[in-house]
């Protein structure tokens, strides 16, 4: 029986942890939107680019670490991506928006440094268990950065427009001192699996154009899941529905976490399922609960949409990855999330632009409703749980 390479379980559990971490310190701001919005006096164009000043770069740093040199340096990558994950809570605990729309834009370039890395740094380490880390580690991320977040609003008010990321800028010192020693003492083990996969890799393009409907479910997933986050916090502020308000993007998150987990075993027992049916009830959902003022309808929207983009984003991402070595599986990561996220970033600025214009209410339900049609549409062409894999 080969023996297991010491620190091997170690390096998986840090390199995701990492990854987990910077996702939470991207989504930190989204429970503090509305008070941008009271205190801040942000519009909703100033509001949506702090989600695209996020996502621009974001995107541009993600196709550039899909590169061969940067994806066989991954852990390097790692680390550094900790350090600019530090540098960017600084300016956004100044609670001023330029340093608010600047830390915004320097997480993008620590995410997109940090979504391979992780990948090819988990694979190296475990193999293909890693594989989801990408999808599962962006969803538990963003519970735990927005959670605690909300709890930190709660507790300090609007005091938690600086606090939090001070105490997420803590965590990343913390959790990068000893990843960086272990990645130091596991190097030629990394090189051997990160390097060596480097020379021989695989053409992504043919790849991408192979796996075209999952890229095309995980576009969908994504716009259905960050337009929820972006603009329904104050779609349903406007509507007067404060429970809703507080408690949907904690339940979307949740919800899409849960069944990230449990997708192998739901792909057993329904594998003919499709998450983009589950996004579409939720809009519709959501979409009931504004027009009727009903709390429970809007509750169970939040679950069903990222019940929904739980399984599909993350299915998608095993689909396109299935059997490439762990520098393709980094490479690959960061184009799925380059390309997801450049088509959502698009779509948000354009809602967000109209919205300043004609409003956010009637821009918000127009933008749900097109979105349901489009799931709907997808649906013949999206994948089933049931080819999930292991």
């Amino acid at each position: 029986m080969q023996a297991t390479p010491p620190g091997q379980k170690l390096q998986a559990l840090l390199g995701g942890g990492a990854f987990i971490l910077l996702l939470a310190g991207t989504n930190t701001p989204t429970p503090l939107l509305p008070v941008y919005r009271e205190v801040l006096g942000f519009s909703p164009l100033t509001m949506t680019l702090t989600y695209i000043s996020y996502v621009g770069a974001l995107v541009a740093v993600l196709f550039v670490a899909a590169s061969p040199a940067i994806a066989s340096r991954a852990p390097l990558m790692l680390v550094l991506s900790l350090g600019l994950a530090c540098a960017a809570d600084l300016l956004l605990g100044t609670g001023q928006a330029p340093g608010i729309l600047a830390g915004r834009a320097l997480q993008g370039l620590s995410g997109g440094l940090g979504t391979g890395a992780a990948a090819a740094v988990v694979v190296a380490a475990i193999g293909a268990g890693g594989r989801a880390l990408s999808a599962t580690g962006n969803l538990a991320g963003a519970i735990l950065g927005t959670s605690a977040s909300e709890l930190v609003l709660q507790l300090t008010g609007t005091r938690a427009i600086t606090l939090s990321f001070h105490i997420h800028a803590l965590a990343c010192i913390a959790l990068s001192l000893p990843l960086a020693l272990l990645l130091m003492r596991r190097r030629a083990l990394n090189q051997q699996s990160i390097h060596t996969g480097t020379a021989n890799l695989d053409p992504v393009s043919p790849i991408l154009r192979a796996n075209w409907r999952p890229l095309l479910t995980g576009c969908l997933t994504w716009s259905a899941l960050s337009s929820a986050i972006v603009f329904l916090p104050s779609y349903f502020a406007d509507h007067g529905m404060p429970l809703v308000q507080a408690l949907g993007i904690p339940l979307l998150l949740l919800a899409s976490l849960i069944v990230q987990l449990a997708s192998p075993r739901m792909a057993r027992l329904w594998p003919q399922l499709s998450g983009l049916l589950s996004i579409a009830l939720g809009l519709a959902a959501i979409l009931i609960a504004a027009a009727t003022g009903q709390d429970l309808p809007g509750l169970a929207g939040f679950v069903l949409i990222g019940a929904g983009a739980g399984g599909a984003y993350r299915l998608s991402l095993i689909l396109l990855t299935q059997g490439t070595g762990a520098a393709t599986q980094g490479r690959l990561a960061s184009l799925y999330a380059a390309i997801t996220y450049g088509v959502t970033a698009s779509v948000v600025l354009l809602a967000g632009a109209v919205a300043q214009r004609a409003g956010l209410v009637p821009v918000t339900t127009l933008l749900l409703a097109v979105t349901l049609l489009g799931c709907l549409a997808a649906l013949p062409l999206a994948p089933r749980l049931g080819r999930s894999g292991p």
